[in-house]
């Protein structure tokens, strides 16, 4: 079995104060050990030295869309496909794949393609890792782009079909905590261990507070499809902000949250504070997934009105903007794309960390946070050339 020690390393672990030089021995598609200069110097294995580069583990996106919300049947197979090839030349090696609002039939046929594909491990790039269903149980008035056909009221016995043909696969589900039947929503979703997030909702302080009770504890896309802060109405963005019970993710595209509240959510927040991309790739220049048409600017897609309907941006991307905002460092933006939303998953003994015996998914950056190589199962699946 080839063992691979990879050698002056800037290290960014997330669970460390600071950077630092050190090394890393990989064997098994996982991390071997974290050798000393000195004990790295008589380790048998091929080394690869980095010449000082930062060494990240893989970004962990909760909120990547891509080409999904146009699939149709299988095509959601080939659309996660792609994406894995493509999610790798940014320094992603996970992701969740996030839904639109579907009516019933629609979600469940789109679920029989999916589960299959996410539930494997044969995937060369990034890895789907879950199912990320972003409604259709959210508030018709904050909808944003969302189709308005399909967002409903929920039914229990949907709920258990669409839990039980999932199989385990869902991850994350977004939610509006006023809509009818939120709480047995909530209960079924604690059942079986999927995060409830809130988004794309009105509701009031008392409404969030007892989904909270309830087991709500994440806020999607923060500031976008929400009720707005005032400072004699806290509304849904308010209560994110200031309530320690829920982490956050947030789109840092300079677009859909301006930079300065970027940096009012970082300081609110702190490490519940994660970053998503909400990225969507339509096949066409003027798709629609069922709120009309869209229109890329190069930075968002936006409804012929003007309504945001996803970003362009990427994980990386998101890193180096988060800096440029004076929102985070480097080393906090990198634990907001790995450690904090894998520890929201579960999944921190296995993604997000440079821990001994965690996968061997790594980034290697540059000094502007650009993307030199990804590594996944201890393995480089992507260098610039």
């Amino acid at each position: 079995m080839t063992r691979v020690l990879l050698t002056n390393a800037q290290l960014f672990d997330p669970e460390a104060r600071a950077p630092r030089t050190g090394a890393l021995l990989l064997e098994g598609g996982r991390i071997a050990g974290r050798p000393s200069p000195e004990d790295a110097a008589g380790i048998d294995a091929e080394r690869v030295d980095l010449e000082g580069a930062g060494l990240a583990p893989g970004l962990l996106d909760l909120h990547f869309h891509g080409a999904l919300p146009f699939a149709q049947g299988r095509d959601a197979t080939a659309c996660l496909m792609r994406a894995s090839d493509s999610l790798v030349r940014h320094g992603t090696t996970a992701f969740l794949a996030t839904t639109v609002a579907l009516p019933g039939p629609g979600l469940e046929a789109l679920l029989e393609a999916l589960v299959p594909a996410v539930g494997t491990g044969a995937w060369s790039g990034a890895q789907p890792i879950g199912i990320h269903l972003e409604g259709p149980w959210i508030a018709p008035g904050a909808a944003g782009a969302q189709p308005p056909g399909a967002i409903r009221p929920v039914d229990g016995k949907e709920v258990d079909r669409v839990i039980a043909r999932a199989a385990g696969t869902i991850r994350m589900v977004t939610l509006a905590p006023e809509v009818s039947g939120a709480r047995e929503l909530l209960a079924a979703l604690s059942k079986a261990r999927i995060v409830p997030a809130l988004g794309h909702s009105l509701a009031t302080p008392r409404e969030i507070a007892e989904a909270i009770d309830a087991g709500l504890c994440h806020v999607t896309h923060l500031f976008n499809a929400m009720g707005r802060l005032h400072h004699r109405d806290l509304g849904v963005a308010g209560v994110a902000l200031t309530d320690d019970r829920l982490t956050c993710d947030l789109i840092c595209d300079g677009v859909h949250v301006h930079p300065s509240m970027v940096r009012l959510a970082a300081k609110a927040k702190g490490e519940r504070l994660m970053l998503i991309t909400d990225q969507i790739d339509p096949p066409t220049p003027s798709a629609t997934f069922g709120a009309g048409e869209l229109h890329d600017d190069g930075t968002a897609l936006r409804l012929a009105d003007g309504r945001l309907a996803g970003s362009r941006l990427s994980l990386d991307r998101a890193l180096a903007n988060a800096r440029e905002f004076g929102a985070l460092s480097l080393p906090e933006a990198v634990a907001a794309a790995t450690l904090r939303p894998a520890r929201l998953l579960g999944v921190e003994a296995e993604r997000g960390t440079l821990r001994v015996g965690a996968r061997a998914d790594f980034c290697v950056l540059g000094p502007d946070a650009r993307v030199l190589e990804t590594w996944i199962g201890g393995a480089c699946v992507f260098a610039v050339v």
